[in-house]
């Protein structure tokens, strides 16, 4: 079975990653000509972090985001309203990471190369 996969960004990336991971023949379409590293800091929560864990990309998260410890609501004059734990420090299995958009972006888009080759991504 082939896969074909409308969109390069983060979604489509990893998906492309999951399919290759079971076996799947899997290609990437992408409207723009070359993907940039965009936008600004996102997170990414346990749930999400297990799933790309078990895509092996551990050790990319730790070189290209911080892991949270909290999660913290301010009013002016940084004056907490609200702050809890995150990630393991809140009893889940795994972290929580806080990373720049296109930095992740990019860097799953080499893991895609890498691992499907340059073809992968059209």
């Amino acid at each position: 079975m082939s896969i074909i996969v409308a969109g390069g960004g983060i979604a489509g990336l990893t998906f492309a990653l999951t399919c290759h991971e079971i076996g799947l023949d899997v290609q990437v379409f992408e409207a723009e000509q070359e993907l940039q590293p965009l936008g600004v800091g996102i997170n990414l929560q346990p749930n999400a972090v297990k799933e790309l864990y078990q895509l092996g990309l551990e050790a990319d998260l730790r070189d290209i985001g911080i892991e949270a410890e909290e999660w913290a609501l301010f009013f002016y004059g940084a004056h907490p309203i609200w702050v809890e734990p995150s990630g393991t420090l809140a009893g889940y299995h795994w972290p929580q990471f806080s990373v720049h958009r296109g930095h992740f972006h990019m860097r799953l888009l080499e893991r895609v190369v890498e691992r499907l080759g340059p073809q992968a991504v059209v």
